[in-house]
């Protein structure tokens, strides 16, 4: 029992090294855009699904979605797709496993360290390494599960669980939600069936429960988060419980269609990890906005008190402290400035938009924008410095820019109540533009929480040829108007305006990004 829990910590560490060392390899770009895939439920699902494959770590990547959801850059639709995505995506590593891979543990844990060394492939070193411990914590599980090692209080105990597959399948549930990874489960159950200790029946439903098991994490990194965070979860947890209690009523024809499938035991148990949760997922993408309505009666909308997060009075007698938490409250009032902009995006490509989501979210803005500047004045008073005076100017920047996309929902929103549309080649370039500015804004808000100077220099540096690519577009609308486009004349007004507001925010986010280098010149000095 020792060796086997033995080879299943070994087989966590490995997966959390190769994971990590994957996220630093090309996580932050991978991330970067999956919050742009924004437009409906499918593209949402296999966005999840493809970076999770990338990154292996479905549990982790689904509580990010609770953050982009809480954030607004994802709605609870699109968070759910997302989220069944990125669980589908991580059962990858079993796939590799059941190659048998394993019996190759140690060289490609030799190759991956030694790769390490060297720093061009430190992280590629690491995530080979990090892949080598999976295997070899899995050999380890199988070898410790051999039929003579066993005794008689282990067998009684799997003939019970046998017999009941609910029982393995709660067994399951509850391991995963200590352990927060499905694979990790799963795992153990690929260990004793090839090991003969454990029927395709139970280890059928050591993957249901697994599958349900592991929406619980984001269940609990979304109780504190808003009511758009909190639906995606449950509605996840409902729709992964309910076709779970399915394939459980149906586990003798289940087990019948993996086995059809061939492939050795651990190939299986793989493909019966990977099937539940794909089909889970694609099976729920028609009925994602009908879930998403009930789940809108189930957990309405309720009163929130708008207060500051990070802000203490007790922080103020600590200049550099209190500095420290203020920006911490700025960046959470960029990532709702972000939720507005990604709103906004949406509402220009496909001609529609909840104006009223957008000015709550703003209310929002404005009152934690408010607590901040005088939080600023009262440790400005004290000496706070520099870094306070650049606080201040940024959180005033933050509170227009979330004015201009407002006033850019506002415009649309007046559009559709007049019902005009733009021309194809007219919205099609709003889109566009739309979708340009929003890259740069994710990429100076990402500046801003992360202090990286480069990237804030970047997006300074780009504003003018996003400046000459919106006055590009201006001209391109005045020739459709002398071509005498009846659309293009009676939308003109409007189309100008909303290229004058994404210029306008274009060059508020480059002020962002310009505060953003000299915020973090004045904290880290």
């Amino acid at each position: 029992m020792l060796t086997l829990l033995g080879g299943l910590a070994l087989f966590l560490i490995g997966l959390n090294q190769a994971s990590r060392a994957l996220e630093a390899l090309g996580g932050g770009a991978l991330r970067a855009w999956l919050s742009r895939a924004t437009r409906g439920v499918v593209r949402a699902f296999f966005a999840g699904t493809l970076v999770t494959a990338v990154l292996q770590s479905g549990t982790a990547l689904a509580v990010t979605v609770i953050s982009l959801v809480e954030a607004g850059v994802l709605a609870a639709a699109e968070g759910l797709a997302m989220s069944m995505g990125a669980i589908a995506g991580g059962t990858v590593a079993l796939q590799l496993a059941a190659f048998r891979v394993y019996d190759y543990a140690l060289p490609i844990i030799a190759v991956g360290y030694f790769a390490s060394l060297w720093k061009p492939l430190r992280h590629a070193g690491r995530a080979v390494a990090g892949i080598g411990l999976f295997f070899l914590g899995l050999d380890f599980m199988i070898k410790s599960l051999a039929p003579e090692t066993q005794g008689p209080l282990m067998q009684l105990a799997m003939q019970a669980v046998t017999e009941q597959p609910l029982w393995m399948a709660l067994l399951a549930l509850v391991f995963t939600t200590l352990v927060h990874s499905s694979n990790a489960a799963v795992a153990m159950a690929m260990a004793f069936y090839v090991a003969g200790q454990l029927p395709l029946e139970g280890a059928l439903a050591a993957v249901v429960g697994a599958g349900v098991g592991t929406t619980f994490t984001p269940l609990l990194a979304a109780l504190g988060a808003g009511t758009e965070a909190r639906r995606v979860a449950v509605g996840h947890l409902l729709w992964k419980a309910g076709f779970g209690l399915v394939v459980l009523l149906l586990l003798v024809p289940a087990t019948q269609a993996v086995a059809a499938l061939g492939g050795g035991p651990a190939r299986q148990v793989a493909n019966a990890h990977t099937l539940f949760n794909l089909t889970a997922g694609l099976l729920a993408l028609p009925f994602i906005p009908a879930l998403a309505r009930f789940l809108e009666r189930v957990l309405p909308e309720r009163g929130q008190v708008i207060a500051p997060k990070y802000l203490s009075d007790e922080a103020l007698a600590t200049p550099e402290l209190a500095v420290s938490l203020a920006l911490r409250e700025v960046v959470r009032i960029s990532d709702h400035v972000l939720g507005m902009m990604a709103t906004a995006v949406r509402a220009i490509t496909q001609g529609e938009g909840d104006l009223e989501i957008v000015q709550e979210r703003e209310e929002k803005v404005d009152r934690l924008t408010q607590a901040v500047v005088m939080y600023l004045a009262r440790l400005r008073s004290q000496g706070g410095g520099e870094a306070v005076e650049k606080l201040l100017l940024l959180a005033g920047e933050l509170e227009h820019l979330a004015d201009q996309i407002r006033r850019l929902l506002k415009q649309q929103h007046k559009l559709r109540m007049q019902g005009l549309e733009f021309s194809p080649e007219g919205r099609a370039e709003l889109s566009e533009a739309a979708s340009r500015v929003y890259g740069r804004m994710q990429r100076a808000f990402t500046a801003l929480a992360t202090g990286n100077h480069a990237l804030a220099r970047e997006v300074v540096a780009e504003r003018a040829e996003t400046e000459a690519y919106l006055q590009k577009l201006r001209q391109a609308h005045l020739s459709r108007l002398e071509a005498g486009r009846p659309e293009s004349r009676a939308t003109s007004a409007a189309h100008l305006d909303m290229l004058m507001t994404l210029d306008v925010i274009d060059a508020e986010v480059s002020r962002v990004a310009e505060l953003v280098d000299a915020v973090y010149g004045e904290v880290d000095g």
